[in-house]
């Protein structure tokens, strides 16, 4: 393979990764709607994949070579917010989800001003202004306080910050495989999503019967091997090897797909707010990696 497809490789997978994750509310409600209550659909995205790599992770074990559950505090961060995402995509409105947790480029800007004590320049303060009108413009109606009205809004907006503190440690750490990484994710999201089931939410839902369990749990398997898996392993190896700024830029395609699919194939409410908040999160995302690009890259120590 010549070196010009070397380079263009990391960046399709991830362009592809980044599309199908955007897709990835449409799985998410055809188990729901066939008998899945939200926090057990949640549940089997972490569970299953686990279980398929299990095998490997002993196998890595039995070697003396690392499975990713050492990154305690990272892994339950990361978790944490996926949790709450996958959660908020059954719960309120899919655009809504989408666009509140893909305000994350400002809460990530917000949190390395005030944790990693970086200056703030033009372009992430720009990022700060557009992310945080998209949130106002989402959560405000008719001149009141822009909060969330549901729980679905509450976890997505809560899930949007954890994941800027988690992807924050995952852009810091050191010498942590592509696997460690996966599987860290499938580990501690089943730890969490199983800690969620002795919430008393009643919106979260009660357990399936095992008719339903034995019905769907094909379909689990398939979506995992085919799709959870692969997904999360190009996501990841691409992301080592792409410039910062160009990944940025090719994640905006998780907003763009999962926005724009739930605008066609639902009918949930899409009209000029949902519009003028989409674009100002887009736009969010890309001033954040205008701003990635204008200072020097370093790093930082974070005792957080």
């Amino acid at each position: 393979m010549s070196s010009k497809y070397k380079k263009q490789l990391p960046v399709a997978v991830v362009l592809l990764a980044a599309a199908v994750w955007g897709l990835f509310w449409i799985p998410l409600r055809a188990f729901e709607s066939n008998g899945l209550s939200p926090i057990w659909t949640t549940l089997a995205q972490f569970v299953v994949p686990l279980l398929v790599l299990l095998p490997i992770a002993l196998i890595r074990v039995f070697r003396g070579l690392p499975t990713g559950i050492n990154q305690v505090l990272t892994g339950i961060l990361v978790a944490l917010a996926f949790s709450l995402y996958y959660n908020s995509l059954l719960l309120t409105d899919v655009v809504r989800s989408l666009i509140l947790f893909y305000i994350t480029p400002a809460w990530s800007a917000l949190l390395e001003v005030l944790i990693m004590k970086r200056r703030v320049c033009i372009w992430r303060f720009l990022a700060l202004i557009s992310g945080f009108s998209g949130l106002i413009v989402i959560l405000g109606v008719e001149g009141q306080i822009p909060v969330p009205r549901n729980l679905g809004d509450a976890m997505a907006l809560c899930a949007g910050v954890v994941w800027a503190i988690g992807s924050m440690r995952v852009r810091l750490a050191d010498d942590v495989s592509t696997f460690e990484q996966i599987f860290s994710f499938f580990f501690y999201g089943s730890l969490v999503s199983i800690l969620f089931l002795f919430l008393p939410i009643a919106e979260l839902g009660t357990a399936p019967s095992l008719d339903v369990v034995f019905h769907l749990w094909p379909w689990m398997l398939l979506m995992t091997i085919t799709l959870l898996i692969p997904m999360m392993w190009g996501l990841l190896w691409g992301s080592q090897l792409i410039d910062p700024g160009r990944l940025g830029i090719l994640l905006q395609m998780e907003a763009i797909v999962g926005i724009g699919s739930a605008a066609v194939l639902t009918n949930e409410p899409f009209g000029i707010r949902e519009i003028l908040g989409t674009a100002l999160v887009v736009s969010a995302g890309l001033l954040d990696v205008l701003g990635q690009r204008s200072r020097k890259t370093h790093r930082a120590k974070v005792t957080f």
